[in-house]
């Protein structure tokens, strides 16, 4: 019989994992595209230009240091809440433009080769990866060997599924019409 706190351990370490892809992910091409990232952010038009360059030089290393910090479960719960607050701010900058008429953006995702344009669903998204995360803030026990192996396969899996979401995201609207 599965208990309640296995399901817990497994939740953590599925989001921990998956989130700490996603964000290598991320703070990997955005640091190939580095040149690229200012005008991404810049466009979104929600931070004074000065903060712009900042923000750009700031991202990728934040996002790496997050990743390391999900995948090797350091300083718990300090990158899950971190994580969690970007999810959430990178949401609301998109509902923004989207409430703004703005949707031609590209969301700045980190992969320049899938363009994707701003939409809900990129918001719900973020919201469903920033609920993802939830289980590692609450956890407050080392997770058992069995639960984190299983946990270790969802985050890869939910991972995958990611992947796969941006793919689809970033094909032309027209293919589904």
């Amino acid at each position: 019989m599965v208990t309640g706190g296995e399901i817990l351990s497994v939740a953590t370490e599925t989001g921990r994992v998956c989130l700490g892809l996603v964000f290598l992910l991320a703070a990997v091409h955005k640091a190939q595209g580095w040149r690229l990232l200012s005008g991404v952010i810049s466009s979104y038009q929600l931070l004074p230009r000065w903060a712009v360059g900042s923000a750009a030089a700031l991202l990728p290393p934040l996002e790496l240091l997050l990743a390391l910090s999900l995948l090797s479960a350091q300083w718990h719960p300090w990158p899950e809440l971190a994580v969690m607050a970007l999810l959430l701010l990178f949401a609301a900058a998109m509902a923004i433009n989207i409430w703004r008429g703005r949707t031609h953006i590209d969301c700045g995702c980190g992969q320049e080769f899938l363009a994707q344009h701003l939409s809900w669903a990129l918001v719900m998204r973020n919201l469903f990866l920033a609920v993802l995360v939830l289980p590692s803030i609450m956890a407050s026990e080392s997770v058992p060997t069995p639960a984190a192996l299983i946990g270790i396969a969802a985050g890869i899996g939910f991972f995958l599924l990611y992947l796969l979401f941006n793919l689809l995201s970033a094909l032309p609207r027209a293919r589904f019409a």
